[in-house]
């Protein structure tokens, strides 16, 4: 009985645990992918000198669209749109925001994002934007 007890307790501390780390690990997944598909937009800038087009965000370039090896098992799907400055909309050729949009709806932090003028956040616990939060770029 004081066996069962122990791995009960042991569980209900552990599992937690365990769940908050493959949060984390989704997370470090989805601003990897982030980061490449940014790389891939600015090798795109030095050949044509704007960022590659986009409809409906989609990027039209050969940029990737998810995070992992395969989009099935990917832990977030990749956009692109359009950077803001106030109320104006920059145009391709000043900046590009991509945004990582997490597939597990257990995690609060719903949207990552990255500019190609370096500003990165991400939307947490259903807030507006964040920027400076640590749990979305560390």
């Amino acid at each position: 009985m004081i066996t069962v007890a122990l791995v009960g307790i042991l569980a209900a501390v552990a599992y937690p645990a365990y769940t908050d780390q493959i949060r984390k690990g989704r997370r470090a997944e989805c601003r990897s992918g982030l980061l490449q598909s940014m790389q891939q937009q600015e090798r795109y800038y030095t050949q044509f000198s704007q960022y590659a087009a986009f409809t409906d965000g989609a990027t039209t370039a050969k940029t990737k669209s998810f995070s992992g090896d395969s989009q099935e098992n990917s832990a977030c799907s990749i956009a692109a749109a359009q950077c803001t400055s106030g109320s104006a909309t920059l145009d391709l050729n000043q900046c590009v925001e991509l945004q990582a949009s997490m597939r597990s709806g257990t995690d609060p932090v719903s949207l990552l994002y990255l500019t190609s003028n370096g500003d990165k956040g991400c939307t947490y616990n259903g807030t507006a934007r964040v920027t400076g939060e640590k749990r979305c770029w560390p």
